[in-house]
C-alpha cells in the first residue's frame, strides 16, 4: 500500500472576509495478492471431537487486484468578523480497480462539504455541516467480481458551549446515509455482498474540563440508531446494523507531572462502556437475531515528553478482561482483544 497527500495553504483578505484556502492532491495504490483452498469436511461432534478428518487441499492463487485512487480537493475557510466562520470545499476522485484477467473498472465522483459556525453570545456557538463521501472498496467477492465504491452523505447540527475558559461542552445530532456497505452473504458464508443503503441517526455529547493546569478530565456519550434503510430483500429493511451498539460512553482523566528541565510525565486513566448490539439476518424467509452483551473496559496511558521527543505506552483493556466483541447468527461469538500494550516513539519537527 502506498499513500501520499500534498497540499498548499493560502491566506488572503477580501474586504471584511478573511480566507484560508487549501488546495491539495492525494494518491493511493493498493495491490492485493491472495490464495485460498476449499475442501469439504465430514461433520464433527463438538462434545467429542475427532480431529484430522479434513481432506488436504492445495492453495490456489486468486487473481491479483490493484486499486488506485487520485483525488484533487479545494477548501476555503471564510471568517467574517469575530463571530462567523463558513467552510466550503469540494473534491474530485478517480478510482481504478484492475483485476487480473478482467477489464479495468473506473469510478469517478465529485463530492462536496460545507459548514457554518457562529458565536451568538453567552459563550454559545451553534453550527451546521453537510458532507459527502466516496470510498473505493478494495478486493473481490467470492466470485471474483470487484466491489463497487461506497458513497455517503452526512448532515450534522450541534452547539458548543464554553461557560468558563476551562470547560467546553459539545452537543451534536447527525443523520448519515451510506450505500454499498459490505456485509456477509446469508447464502454463502465465504462471500461478502454490498447492501443497498444503511442509515445512522444519533446524538453525541462531549465534555472537557481542566481541573487545574496539570489535570484534565473528559467524558463522552453517544446514542445511535443504525439500520438498513433500503435493500433488495424487503425483510432486511429496518433491521439493525450488525455489531453497532446503540449506546457508548467513556470517561478519561489525564495528569501532567513536571520532572524538571524540559521533561514531563503524562499519566492517563479511563473507562469506556460499549453497550449491547444485535445482529439480525434474513434466513430462509425469516429474521434471526443474536444479541452481543455490552462490556466495560479500562485503558491507561504513560508518556514521557522532552523537547520535540515523545515516548508513550498506550494500554487498552488494562484489566485483561474477557468479553465478546460481536456475535454472529451465521457463525459464532468472537472474543474481544485482551490486554494490549502499544509503544510509540515520535519526534516533531
Amino acid at each position: 500500500m502506498l499513500t501520499t497527500d500534498h497540499h498548499l495553504r493560502f491566506e488572503a483578505a477580501t474586504g471584511p472576509l478573511r480566507h484560508q484556502a487549501l488546495l491539495g492532491i492525494d494518491y493511493s495504490r493498493v495491490k492485493l495478492r491472495s490464495w485460498g483452498a476449499y475442501a469439504e469436511a465430514a461433520p464433527i461432534d463438538i462434545y467429542a471431537p475427532v480431529y484430522g478428518q479434513i481432506p488436504e487441499a492445495a492453495l490456489e492463487a486468486y487473481p491479483v487486484a490493484v486499486d488506485s485512487q487520485l483525488g484533487v480537493y479545494l477548501q476555503d475557510q471564510i471568517r467574517y468578523g469575530d463571530g462567523l466562520t463558513l467552510v466550503l470545499g469540494g473534491r474530485r476522485d478517480r478510482a481504478t480497480t484492475e483485476v487480473e484477467g478482467s477489464p479495468a473498472q473506473i469510478d469517478k465522483a465529485t463530492t462536496w462539504r460545507a459548514g457554518l459556525i457562529a458565536d451568538v453570545g453567552a459563550h454559545l456557538s451553534p453550527y451546521l455541516s453537510y458532507s459527502e463521501s466516496f470510498q473505493p472498496t478494495v478486493g473481490l467477492d467470492y466470485y471474483g467480481k470487484p466491489f463497487v465504491p461506497q458513497r455517503g452523505r452526512q448532515v450534522e447540527a450541534g452547539v458548543k458551549w464554553q461557560p468558563t475558559p476551562r470547560t467546553l461542552l459539545t452537543l451534536a445530532a447527525y443523520d448519515i446515509k451510506g450505500s454499498n456497505r459490505q456485509t456477509n452473504d446469508p447464502l454463502n458464508g465465504q462471500n461478502l455482498i454490498q447492501q443497498g443503503e444503511v442509515s445512522s441517526r444519533g446524538v453525541e455529547l462531549e465534555a472537557a474540563h481542566a481541573v487545574r493546569n496539570d489535570f484534565s478530565v473528559f467524558a463522552t456519550y453517544s446514542h445511535v440508531n443504525a439500520k438498513v434503510s433500503r435493500s433488495s430483500e424487503p425483510l432486511e429493511v429496518g433491521l439493525p446494523l450488525s455489531a453497532v451498539p446503540r449506546d457508548q460512553a467513556s470517561a478519561w482523566g489525564e495528569k501532567v507531572v513536571r520532572l524538571g528541565g524540559e521533561m514531563t510525565l503524562r499519566l492517563g486513566l479511563g473507562v469506556r462502556y460499549v453497550g449491547p448490539s444485535v445482529e439480525a439476518v434474513v434466513f430462509d424467509g425469516a429474521v434471526e437475531r443474536l444479541r452481543t452483551p455490552g462490556f466495560t473496559l479500562v485503558d491507561a496511558l504513560v508518556a514521557l515528553e522532552r523537547d520535540a521527543w515523545r515516548f508513550a505506552l498506550n494500554v487498552t483493556n488494562l484489566a485483561d478482561k474477557h468479553y465478546y466483541a460481536s456475535c454472529s447468527v451465521r457463525s459464532a461469538c468472537g472474543p474481544g482483544y485482551l490486554r494490549n500494550v502499544a509503544g510509540t516513539l515520535g519526534y516533531q519537527f
